[in-house]
């Protein structure tokens, strides 16, 4: 809801003043009418300055998938229980948690009240929603079926979020590892070498490799943190506007889905979306060429999406899906063979679902198996370490002990 401050007239003829929380200046003015009062005037209450930090923090962060998710499913649910549009839209605007995303709600609601459809309001907020979501409502609603379509959207919603929550829990324990190692290697070389460099130096003997390594490393990150510093945000400024031009974006996305243990991952991934979406489409009543021009700007993948447009080049020819399927080769020959199935016995959608469920399956074992395969990289990266720290420590004192004995 809005705040409004409004201005009225009581039957008296005295002023009154005060604030409405509604979600339009008109609900104001009714609510005022049918005490009996006379609106004069009924503007939006400006925000101070904590509302507009709040606000702009909000935005910056954007709407969480969870919340995303809970509004689609809600006003699916709403939707279906034969509730009127509007008021669908007010009480799933009561139960959003983020004034940001409560924002958008209410002022899509009042553009819905102004006489836009729900697709064209959605439009409007193209951070939040993405062409897939604006899409799919707006086939729902030309073919009246618009709680379905929600439920849909909210249940690939729920699969991606999913997806990205399972990789997280994955690499929960490398990063940890890789954290208290970089943690610890940063306090030895920052505190433990300068006092044995010190102890070192007294005896006046050729010191080891690996402990002048640790020494040099301790002089440049004490002596040139600055430089340090403004290298790596020079690196990665120039490596951010490097990803940004068009080559960059093109080998980003080659290099993610060829290195290995995540590249097959996130090519699993990506046809799960891809297979999962077109389906749902579909379902929607979304033509097949539509669909597929949809869906190339959801992948999130140069590569893929150059493949999604060969396959749609040679759909609007005549081909059909799996033959160009088979000749892109990202495909695996069960897929293809499922796809051809579908067009030949009319049941594409329901046989792309079992494709997405058949990529999904594959990823869920990838990501099970993520944590093992990280393991022995993980162990060679702590052995190098260990045994550089150990000898740059050790060695030297294994010397003096030799020269004390001489």
């Amino acid at each position: 809801m809005a705040k409004f401050i409004y201005r009225a007239k009581d039957q008296s003829g005295e002023d009154v003043q005060g604030e409405m929380d509604l979600a339009t200046a008109d609900m104001v003015a009714t609510k005022l009418i049918a005490k009996g009062y006379m609106p004069i005037s009924v503007l939006p209450k400006p925000e101070d300055i904590f509302e507009a930090i709040s606000k702009y923090i909000s935005s910056a962060t954007g709407v969480k998938a969870e919340e995303l998710i809970i509004f689609t499913r809600q006003l699916a649910s709403i939707l279906s229980a034969g509730v009127p549009f509007l008021e669908s839209l007010d009480a799933v605007s009561e139960q959003v948690q983020s004034k940001y995303f409560k924002d958008i709600v209410i002022a899509m609601r009042r553009d819905v009240e102004g006489g836009v459809s729900f697709s064209e309001a959605l439009s409007k907020h193209k951070k939040v929603f993405n062409s897939i979501f604006i899409s799919m409502v707006h086939s729902g609603e030309k073919a009246g079926i618009l709680s379905e379509v929600l439920e849909r959207l909210a249940d690939l919603l729920e699969r991606d979020f999913d997806n990205v929550q399972k990789i997280k829990s994955a690499m929960r324990y490398p990063i940890m590892v890789v954290g208290a190692l970089v943690v610890a290697f940063a306090i030895i070389i920052t505190f433990v070498v300068p006092q044995f460099s010190k102890l070192y130096s007294s005896f006046g003997t050729e010191l080891p490799l690996p402990t002048k390594i640790l020494i040099w490393l301790n002089y440049i990150s004490v002596t040139y943190w600055y430089l340090i510093i403004a290298f790596l945000g020079a690196v990665f400024y120039a490596l951010k506007r490097f990803l940004s031009t068009e080559y960059g974006i093109y080998l980003k996305d080659k290099v993610s889905i060829s290195v290995p243990i995540f590249g097959p991952l996130i090519k699993k991934l990506i046809l799960s979306r891809f297979t999962r979406m077109l389906s749902a489409m579909l379902k929607s009543g979304i033509p097949i060429i539509e669909a597929l021009d949809i869906s190339k700007d959801t992948l999130e993948n140069r590569i893929m999406s150059d493949v999604v447009i060969k396959v749609k080049g040679e759909v609007v020819k005549g081909n059909g899906l799996a033959e160009p399927m088979r000749d892109a080769k990202i495909f695996p020959p069960l897929v293809v063979q499922m796809v051809a199935i579908g067009e030949k016995s009319g049941s594409m959608e329901s046989m792309l679902t079992k494709v997405a469920d058949y990529f999904d399956r594959d990823a869920d074992y990838a990501i099970k198996n993520l944590t093992p395969l990280i393991e022995p990289l993980l162990i060679l990266v702590l052995a190098f370490f260990v045994v550089l720290l150990a000898l740059g420590v050790f060695l030297p004192m294994w010397d003096m002990v030799k020269l004390i004995k001489n």
